[in-house]
C-alpha cells in the first residue's frame, strides 16, 4: 500500500465515501457525495440521456496523450464503462502530453489512468487490457469489442487502426479515429458509422493522399535526455485535437436522441481536419489542400468510397 494517490470509493447506502491513504491508514476526504449524481449537475444535459451514457460501453484502443485525455474527460461527461487496450508502460518521456505524472513511471499506462478515471467516478466499471489483443485468440478480442457501443482509435500505428477499422465494421460498431500529426501542428477526427457513413477508416488512408511528417523521429527508449529523439508536441496543441475528438465522442452515443449534440454527426460530413496555432500553410490532403489561417477546420467531403477498400467494398 503506497501513500497519496491511493483513493477508494466506499458505496455506503446511497452515499459515496471517499478515501484517501496516508501515512499507511485509510483517511475520509471531508466531501462526501450524497448522491454521485451530484458531480455531473453542470453537465448541460438532461437525466435521461445522462443515463444513456452512464450505460454506454467505450472502448479506447491507444492510451497515450490523446487517448488519456479523452478517457478521463468522458469519464467527467458521465461515462462509466470504459475498456482500456494499450501494451505500453509510462515513461519520463511522456510526462510532458498526458494524464499521468510522475508517480506513474513504469506503470502500464491502461492502469494508471483507469486510476484516473477512478477519481472522477469511483463506482465506474472498467477493463485493462494491457498487450496486444490482436496478437490473442477470438475470444479475447470478443471480450473487447463485445457490446460495445463505440469504439475509440488514438493509436500511433496506423495497422492497428486498421484492425480496428476491420473488427469495428465487420462487428457493426461505430468507431471514432483520431490523431495528431507533424509536431502537433493539425491532426483529424474522422468517425465511421457502419450502414450510415459510405465511407471506412481504409478508405481514408488508402484513398486520398495524406501528407506524411515532414521529419522521421526516433522513438527508442533512451533514458538519456541529450539522445532522446521522440516527436515533439506541445499539451495544449494535443488537448486541441483529443477535445473535439471527445464531443464527437458523446454526439456519436446520442447520435439517435433528440438533443444538440446528435446534430454534430453528419454521415455526409465524417471527417474533420483541425489545424492548431502552428498550421497555417500546412497541408491536410498531400498537394492540394492547406489551411488558410491558424485554428482552421475544414470539413472535406469524400464523395465515394475507395473503390480498393478492403474492408467496406468486400461482398
Amino acid at each position: 500500500m503506497s501513500d497519496g494517490y491511493d483513493i477508494s470509493g466506499v458505496l455506503k447506502n446511497k452515499d459515496v465515501v471517499f478515501y484517501y491513504n496516508q501515512n499507511r491508514q485509510w483517511i475520509q476526504v471531508e466531501k462526501v457525495l450524497v448522491d454521485l449524481n451530484d458531480s455531473f449537475k453542470r453537465t448541460p444535459l438532461p437525466v435521461d440521456l445522462m443515463e444513456k451514457l452512464r450505460k454506454a460501453v467505450i472502448v479506447i484502443f491507444g492510451i497515450g496523450s490523446g487517448g488519456s485525455r479523452l478517457a478521463v474527460g468522458l469519464a467527467r461527461d458521465g461515462i462509466s464503462q470504459f475498456r482500456l487496450v494499450d501494451p505500453d508502460t509510462f515513461a519520463i518521456e511522456n510526462i510532458s502530453r498526458h494524464e499521468c505524472n510522475l508517480l506513474d513511471i513504469g506503470r502500464y499506462k491502461v492502469e494508471a489512468v483507469k486510476e484516473r478515471i477512478l477519481m472522477v467516478n469511483s463506482l465506474a466499471k472498467i477493463e485493462t487490457f494491457p498487450f496486444d489483443i490482436f496478437g490473442k485468440n477470438d475470444k479475447i478480442k470478443d471480450k473487447v469489442f463485445n457490446n460495445a457501443n463505440l469504439v475509440i482509435a488514438s493509436t500511433d500505428r496506423k495497422k492497428v487502426q486498421l484492425k480496428i477499422n476491420s473488427e469495428c465494421w465487420k462487428r457493426k460498431i461505430p468507431a471514432l479515429f483520431t490523431g495528431c500529426y507533424d509536431e502537433a501542428r493539425a491532426g483529424e477526427v474522422f468517425y465511421v458509422i457502419p450502414g450510415e457513413t459510405t465511407t471506412c477508416y481504409e478508405c481514408l488512408r488508402g484513398g486520398t493522399k495524406q501528407q506524411k511528417s515532414s521529419k522521421k523521429y526516433d522513438y527508442s527508449h533512451t533514458r538519456d535526455s541529450e539522445k532522446y529523439k521522440g516527436e515533439p508536441g506541445l499539451n495544449a496543441a494535443i488537448n486541441l485535437i483529443s477535445d473535439v475528438a471527445e464531443q464527437y465522442a458523446i454526439a456519436l452515443l446520442l447520435r439517435k436522441e433528440d438533443c444538440e449534440m446528435a446534430k454534430l454527426i453528419a454521415p455526409k460530413r465524417n471527417l474533420l481536419f483541425i489545424g492548431g496555432a502552428l498550421g497555417e500553410g500546412f497541408y491536410y490532403l498531400k498537394d492540394s489542400h492547406c489551411f488558410g489561417k491558424p485554428f482552421d477546420f475544414v470539413f472535406p467531403v469524400i464523395k465515394e468510397p475507395w473503390k480498393d477498400c478492403g474492408t467496406c467494398q468486400v461482398n
